[in-house]
């Protein structure tokens, strides 16, 4: 057992040294020390829970906050700096998904 935690180890230093790590943690560290980004999200998040919470309670979502969503996500769209922590993020996500892949082709051709 022990064996499959250091290579579990392994597999998470190389992750942590990879280029795809590297950029989303540097791509956050921009957003979270830039005060005008972490305005905008905050802003999202903010618009976006209070739709997912009339969402959850079925209830209707007004044009106006429809408006300001639409508002907020272009703001969003055109900050390169959001732009740029999207795409190592993207980067990051699709790394993941195929170590996962690998993963778990190995295991079901071995089950089969």
């Amino acid at each position: 057992m022990q064996a499959i935690y250091d290579k579990a180890n392994e597999l998470a230093d190389l992750i942590l040294n990879s280029e795809a790590y590297r950029n989303i943690r540097a791509a956050e560290k921009k957003v979270e020390g830039n005060a005008e980004v972490k305005k905008i999200v905050e802003e999202y998040n903010r618009v976006a829970g209070k739709i997912a919470q009339k969402e959850r309670e079925l209830k209707p979502i007004e044009p106006d906050e429809k408006h300001e969503m639409l508002r907020v996500r272009e703001q969003m769209q055109s900050n390169l700096l959001l732009q740029e922590l999207l795409k190592a993020q993207t980067e990051y996500a699709m790394m993941m998904n195929r170590i996962n892949t690998i993963l778990m082709s190995k295991l079901e051709r071995k089950e089969g």
